[in-house]
This record gives C-alpha cells, structure tokens and sequence, in this order.
C-alpha cells in the first residue's frame, strides 16, 4: 500500500512537472498605450452616446439611424431606422436603449443585443426615464412618479408625491428604488405600491446600491452608508469637497470622486483604503472596466486607476471626447469631432511588432547590420523576421519564438532598399512590423559626400 502510494505521487508530480504551463495573461490596461482611429466619417452624430454591440461599438448618425460598427473589421452597418426624429437625449441601461420624442411624444425600446424593438407607445407624457429592466419603464412627468410595467400588462403606477429632481433608480426582483434629494422611494412590483421615507441627510449624488445597503453622497460634504432595512445610516464619512457623481462598487470596495479633484476607495467599514489625486476635474463619472477605472479629465488626459494594485497609468495628450466614453472588451472607446469630421477612436494597449536598427551614421554594405525586434503585448508568440530586397526576394530569413526583446545581425551583401518585415502570431492576437532602410556601396564615390581629414 506504501509502495503504491508513493508511486502514485510520483506519477502526479512528474504529470506536473511535464504539463503545460499557463499562459500569462496580458493586463487590460499595460504600456504602452495606443490611441487608434477604428473608422471616420463626415457629419456630427445626432447624439453624443455610444452603444455597445456584440461585434463593436454604434451610435446614433446624422440621419437618426442606429449603426454599429465592427472594430476588427472596421466596417459600418445600418441596424436599426428610428421612426421619429429623436428630440429627448437618448437613455441606455444595459442593453435596452430608450428614444423619445417630444412634439409627438412617442417612445420606443430597442434591444441592443437582440436588435428588436421591444415597445413602442405614445402619450405616456415621460418628461425623463429614469430607468428601464426587461420588466418596467420607470419616468416622471413633472416631478410626479410614473412605472409603467410594458412588458406584461402595460398598467401604469403612479406616486402621490412629487419631486423637483430625481437620481437615478435601480431594479431588484421585488422592487424599484428611486433616489430623489429628499426621500428614497420604493415600488413594490407584486402589490404595484408606492413607499417614501425620508433620507437623514439630504442627497447630493445618485447611490449605490450593493449587500443591502445604499452609498449616496450628501449634503455637508458626506459619503453615506444607508441601510435598507434598518432605515438609518451605518456611518458616515467626512470628505474635503461635496460629492456629486455616483458613487461605484470596486473589488469589494467603494470608489467616490468627489470634487476636489482626488479619487478615494473606501471599505465597507468606511474606512479610507487608497486616496489619489487626479490633478484635473473630471470631464465625465468614472468610468467602470474590468482591471480599473477609468477617468477622463478636463486637461486631455485620461488616467487608468488600478485599485487593487494602486497603480495609475496616464495617457496624456488624448483627443477631446465629444461625450462619455464607452468600455467595451477592455479597451476605451470614444468619438472625437472636428466640424464635421468625426472619428471614433480606441484607447488601449497595443499590440504590436517594434523593430528598431542599432544607431549607425550609414549602413554599408559589406558590414553588420543589427536591429532589435520587439513584442508588444503578445502572448507566447511565434514569430518570422524576413528582409526582402527592392525586388522582393527574400535576402535573410529567421523563424523564433518568444516574448520580449530579440537582437538580430545580418551583413547585406549589396547596395540598395531592403525591407525587414516581421509577422508574429501570438495566442491572444496577430501583429506585423516593417522598417525600410537603404544600403551603400562602400566601393563607390557617392556624389557630394566628402571625408574632411
């Protein structure tokens, strides 16, 4: 039985040992970064919201239709043509994206990952939509309450009371709750009723909703931790400046940016973790990816938080945003616009071949050349440097493999243009590199070019 046993733990670390290791996985956000136009176009869009799709990235054109683009292929295609000319600004929870029209006060539902048409009705009198699920559409007209349950029967649900101002709302399987400066509301989906209480302290920002509890600035410069069904604060942190954009849930953590330019991740104990200073406002909320949060500033930079790892990676120089970016697969996607000319960008790692020749004030023939080639960001690749003459014939060829930074030397034989040009095929994505470079003959007089002794 001993023998066994040790014969099968032999069996198991030699299978270990002789397995396969792990790729590494490429962080979502690691430099260099790139900033690269998907595709462009002429005409300002009629709205300045993106939307995602399974294959890329849509917004609303000039002509009032839904078009999407595919990012891989750079190719734009018509999806969906509103019926109306779209006057109310467009409202995107989800998937489902909600377009009003004032003058004939017309609203329809569109499913952004079935690409149907899911409702579409006049006369509901929504002066704002506040939220939409697969359920329920939840709007006021004139500071009076509204959810509309279009999914099932239609009926329509109104609150007694009246706001001036409204947050923002959020669905649970029982209920709705609706964030106004002075009261939360909840909205009983079963019994189709209403329920107010008051906040302790008046809102200054839309709430976050996770394990119970509610985190919602307040007035005298307040971070909130509201339980549901305590009705009362578990605490209350004191910030430097008010907060006015809503809060968001991070690796078990809060992150707040209120407006003195600094960004806070707290505990749920209310505790400080992490604070740091963007050095800029904030030209839109922070923007929730997978790995980080990004924050777009007023001073054309957009700045990367890592949380977890508390590290910044800053992208200066960027172009202007023309409204609030959309993440989608790990990278950041914008649209920038010059009078009529409007590109949509992506920001994000790049993934790429360098190549880079040694510095030399001529390359001769005759005498060594090296070069340096380069992954970017590439998983385990497998990779072909070729240089090819002004013909196009192959003069040198080397097959390799492997991450980071490769030196190469090769001596060309004769005068003239060459090529070096490199594909690499990496488990995560596909890249080419090419350098042009031209050769002298050193055996011959080249005019105007004089030694000085």
């Amino acid at each position: 039985m001993k023998a066994q046993s040790i014969l099968l733990l032999a069996i198991i670390a030699l299978s270990a040992a002789c397995s396969r290791p792990h790729p590494l996985l490429i962080p979502e956000i690691s430099p260099p970064l790139a900033e690269e136009e998907i595709c462009a176009w002429t005409g300002a869009p009629a709205w300045n919201i993106l939307l995602p799709f399974a294959d890329g990235v849509g917004w609303i054109n000039a002509e009032g239709r839904i078009v999407a683009c595919d990012v891989e292929k750079k190719k734009v295609t018509e999806v969906f043509a509103v019926p109306f000319v779209v006057t109310v600004p467009p409202f995107l929870q989800g998937d489902l994206l909600v377009l009003q029209d004032k003058a004939s006060d017309r609203l329809l539902i569109y499913d952004l990952a079935e690409q149907a048409l899911k409702f579409d009705a006049s006369g509901l009198g929504a002066r704002q939509v506040l939220g939409v699920d697969a359920d329920c559409l939840v709007y006021h007209d004139n500071g009076q309450l509204s959810v509309n349950i279009w999914k099932r029967s239609g009926a329509v649900f109104r609150s007694e009371e009246k706001a001036a101002r409204f947050f923002n709302c959020l669905f649970t399987p029982e209920r709705i709750l609706i964030l106004t400066p002075e009261r939360l509301l909840k909205f009983w989906k079963k019994e189709g009723r209403f329920e107010s209480e008051p906040l302790p302290q008046p809102a200054t920002s839309p709430f976050l909703f996770s394990a119970g509890h509610l985190y919602y600035g307040a007035g005298e410069r307040l971070l909130v931790k509201y339980s549901l069904d305590g009705k009362k604060p578990a605490w209350k942190l004191k910030l430097g400046q008010p907060l006015k954009r809503p809060p968001l849930a991070f690796a078990g953590t809060v992150v707040v940016s209120p407006e003195d330019r600094n960004l806070l991740q707290v505990n749920r104990r209310g505790s400080i973790l992490w604070w740091q200073g963007l050095g800029s406002a904030l030209s839109f909320d922070l923007l929730p990816m997978s790995e980080n949060l990004a924050a777009v500033l007023l001073n054309r930079e957009i700045k990367f938080v890592d949380p977890r790892r508390r590290q910044v990676t800053p992208f200066p120089g960027a172009a202007r945003p023309l409204g609030p970016p959309l993440a989608w697969r790990g990278d950041l996607y914008f649209m920038a616009c010059e009078k009529e000319s409007c590109r949509l960008l992506r920001l994000g790692n790049r993934y790429g071949v360098d190549i880079e020749l040694e510095p030399a004030p001529v390359l001769w023939s005759g005498s060594s050349l090296r070069f340096t080639v380069r992954m970017q960001n590439l998983i385990e690749p497998r990779w072909e440097c070729v240089i090819l003459d002004a013909q196009g014939r192959p003069v040198f060829s080397r097959s390799l493999e492997g991450e980071g930074e490769t030196s190469l030397v090769w001596v060309p034989p004769l005068a003239g243009t060459y090529l070096i040009r490199v594909r690499a095929q990496g488990l995560n994505r596909d890249a080419q590199g090419e350098l042009s470079l031209q050769v002298l003959d050193a055996r011959q007089v080249v005019p105007r070019f004089y030694l000085h002794f």
